[in-house]
């Protein structure tokens, strides 16, 4: 077996993460156990929303030709099968967590997990099992940490989750001052989660709706991406940028043009005189420029007579020269220079 050490600040701070996660779910879990069950010893939790219609009898079973649901069945079995196969060909590595209920055990989180087993032909799996069904803040705790592991978990469903958490945080601390109590060290000490990271979430949670839209959308998907357009104070220029994130822009491209914005910002209230603004486009093709370039003209930051100038310029710039470009983009550094 392969051994390795964990010995940089970061990887410190990862297992200092992994460490304090490990202990949340055991002491939110009660008494556990690890075991392996037949699936047909597994129940889903009634209590539990459900996203998928797929249920633990059609995964072993088969989907019934009959049955209302067959079409979108149909559709859940095969976003199960690239899981399926990984289970069938590697085992299952990440048990998954359950609770006694009577004779059997009630899943709370491993849903997919479970399903995709089934699917798999397995007729067991390894389960942590709780002694009793965990509650409020500690449930929704404890699925967070399981669906964490999910490699295809979507930013927006994280988010979700963690309304999920906090609603019920809320909800048993109501003498708490309500959402101004949620910071990102509580956060981090009820998930497990690096401060970093919370911090992130933090800034999501408080975002605006638009932004909060484009992440249910499936619009933005990095949570460093959504970091970045969130570091901009000014709302018009936000929008700006998750424009931009939206129409695909890469996270280096964004950068350069929050960079160029707030140079643009920047540089009106420098007094007339002071050095020349330096920015560059640097190795940014032709087509992002133009995007950069496009943004400029349609930000309020900029005078009428300083847009209309660069209409013109971009209306006679060579899109598919480097040169051109470069050059178009040193005028338009010239004339905001003039207007400062």
């Amino acid at each position: 077996m392969v051994k390795f050490n964990l010995n940089t600040v970061k990887a410190g701070e990862t297992k200092e993460t992994i460490s304090r996660t490990l202990a949340i779910a055991n002491d939110y879990a009660g008494e556990l156990s690890i075991e392996v069950l037949s699936l047909d010893k597994i129940e889903l939790d009634p209590e539990n929303n459900r996203e998928l219609s797929l249920t633990l009898h059609d995964a072993i079973n088969g989907i019934d030709p009959l049955d209302p649901e067959h079409i979108k069945k149909k559709q859940d079995w095969k976003s199960l099968e690239s899981l399926a196969k990984t289970i069938r060909d590697d085992q299952l590595i990440n048990p998954i967590f359950v609770y006694r209920y009577g004779n059997k055990c009630r899943l709370i989180a491993g849903e997919r997990r479970t399903l995709a087993s089934a699917i798999a032909g397995k007729k067991e799996i390894i389960a942590r099992i709780a002694s009793q069904r965990p509650v409020g803040t500690k449930l929704r705790i404890l699925q967070w940490i399981e669906n964490n592991e999910r490699v295809d978990l979507s930013l927006a469903e994280r988010v979700a989750n963690l309304e999920a958490i906090i609603k019920e945080y809320l909800i048993e601390n109501k003498d708490t001052n309500s959402k101004e109590r949620i910071t990102s060290k509580l956060l981090s000490d009820l998930t497990g989660m690096s401060m970093t990271q919370s911090r992130r979430y933090i800034l999501i949670l408080q975002s605006s709706s638009e932004i909060k839209q484009a992440i249910i959308e499936g619009k933005l998907e990095n949570i460093k991406l959504v970091e970045l357009i969130l570091s901009v104070e000014n709302m018009e220029y936000q929008k700006e940028l998750l424009n931009a994130a939206i129409s695909g822009l890469s996270f280096d491209a964004i950068l350069k043009l929050k960079n160029a914005i707030e140079s643009v910002d920047n540089k009106k209230q420098e007094i007339r005189g002071r050095k020349q603004m330096n920015v560059s486009l640097g190795k940014v093709k032709p087509n992002i420029a133009k995007i950069i370039f496009d943004a400029l003209i349609s930000s309020k930051v900029l005078k009428e007579n300083v847009v209309k100038q660069m209409q013109v310029l971009s209306d006679n710039i060579q899109w598919n020269n480097g040169k051109s470009v470069e050059a178009s983009f040193k005028k338009v550094i010239s004339l905001i220079t003039q207007e400062a």
